[in-house]
């Protein structure tokens, strides 16, 4: 079943923050199913200064949500700042104005009704009072844990504890229930995803089904056997990535999980679980952790999870060079292959950073690009509850979820699978 979708924006990047004569801007690297493309964003004096006040950013990474919220308490919308390397992940929290949100909405191409429905805004650029001179190209950046910063964490805390004590005041894309109330028609239903790509092509090729063995006669005394016992009807499908786009969505009515950043520790009690529960998972194996867990491999690979690569190394590809990432994504597959001893045909780059020149060295080697549209963040969550209130606030129709190998992720798992079999939701797994 194939899916046509108009080019969307996968994910904001910002390059740099900028104050010139002509006014404030920002540089921002846009990922989109088609490709990435650098361009200047004009924004307000007011976004300006509160992204200003949360930095150095020392040349980590910084992607920027794309979708605001709305304060009722202080009645502004505000947003978030994902600050990242290799060795730590910081999400800071900024106020920003209605224009802003204004241009984000310019910038994702795709029809979100939810979007469209939900957020009124004013694309007037505001008239606000200057809050200090400022140089004319502000490459230093003031303190990162400035006033502001603190207010909006503290902020972030309140709007949980609300949440979790059943007054929802926001919700993810597709979230069902009701609203606060009288008051509070402003309030966005929508949970800040920075990472959030929407998703492109598939067909869905149903997996054969296993005949479960017929059940002795209950006349009959049943004699204990050594047989192994019956196997049970499989309550998901194979979906064969196809086409040359860098994601990929279900249709309406199945849900895929996939794992990141293993094998590991957790890798088989993930399976146990799964198994457990007669569903399955796409597990993206780094190739440099599979020497040290070769057993978690061939478990997974003999429980009939779909096994794809997440890089040798989990470096930013896109900053390697082409014979860097050739090299990067022949080994990683030289490894998993060695043991599963099947060709791996799924790919999904470290921090979801691709461009066109790593896509052709995966298509070379025969592998298509898998991304997601619903990330559970859940290396920044602290407790399993944390991550069972993700699912839960986000529509599981349509979803891939990414999720990484975690304890608090393992102890989710079963009531999360719980919860989207509650839904309905045919479970999926990419070939």
């Amino acid at each position: 079943m194939a899916i046509n979708e108009p080019s969307a924006v996968l994910m904001i990047e910002l390059l740099s923050l900028e104050h010139e004569q002509a006014g404030y801007q920002i540089e921002i690297g846009l990922t989109r199913d088609i490709g990435y493309a650098r361009r200047m964003l004009i924004i307000d004096e007011f976004t300006y200064e509160q992204l200003n006040a949360l930095a150095p950013y020392f040349g980590e990474r910084m992607r920027l949500s794309l979708y605001p919220k709305w304060d009722p308490f202080r009645n502004s919308y505000y947003s978030t700042l994902v600050i990242m390397n290799q060795t730590f992940s910081e999400t800071l929290y900024f106020a920003c104005s209605e224009y802003y949100v204004s241009q984000l909405l310019q910038l994702k191409e795709v029809d979100d009704p939810h979007v469209h429905e939900e957020i009124a805004v004013d694309t007037t650029l505001p008239s606000i009072p200057p809050a200090r001179r400022l140089r004319k190209k502000n490459k230093k950046w003031i303190g990162r844990f400035g006033l502001q910063s603190i207010v909006f964490v503290c902020l972030a805390v309140v709007l949980l504890s609300l949440r979790m004590g059943g007054q929802d005041m926001d919700r993810a894309e597709g979230l069902e229930g009701p609203s606060q109330g009288a008051g509070a028609e402003r309030i966005e239903k929508m949970v800040s995803l920075p990472f959030i790509p929407p998703i492109g092509k598939i067909s869905a090729i149903s997996s054969q089904q296993d005949e479960s063995e017929p059940t002795p006669e209950p006349s009959k005394p049943t004699p204990e056997s050594t047989e192994p016992p019956p196997k049970q009807t499989k309550q998901y499908e194979e979906i064969k990535l196809t086409g040359n786009e860098y994601t990929y969505s279900l249709p309406k009515g199945y849900v895929a999980l996939s794992f990141d950043d293993g094998p590991s520790k957790y890798t088989k009690e993930i399976v146990d679980i799964l198994v457990e529960h007669e569903v399955a998972a796409t597990f993206l194996f780094v190739g440099n952790k599979v020497s040290r867990n070769v057993e978690a491999v061939k478990y997974t690979s003999e429980h009939q999870m779909s096994i794809g690569s997440h890089s040798w190394d989990h470096s930013k590809m896109t900053n390697n060079g082409v014979k860097e990432n050739q090299n990067n994504l022949a080994k990683a597959n030289q490894a998993l292959e060695q043991i599963i001893q099947s060709p791996i045909t799924v790919f999904r780059p470290p921090y979801g950073a691709i461009n066109d020149k790593l896509a052709a060295k995966v298509t070379e080697q025969q592998m298509k690009v898998l991304l997601w549209n619903r990330d559970s963040e859940d290396w920044r969550r602290k407790t399993p509850e944390d991550v069972i209130q993700f699912v839960h606030h986000t529509d599981p129709s349509g979803a891939v979820y990414l999720f990484h190998e975690k304890k608090i992720t393992v102890e989710a798992l079963p009531a999360i699978i719980q919860y989207l079999q509650g839904k309905n939701m045919k479970f999926v797994i990419f070939k």
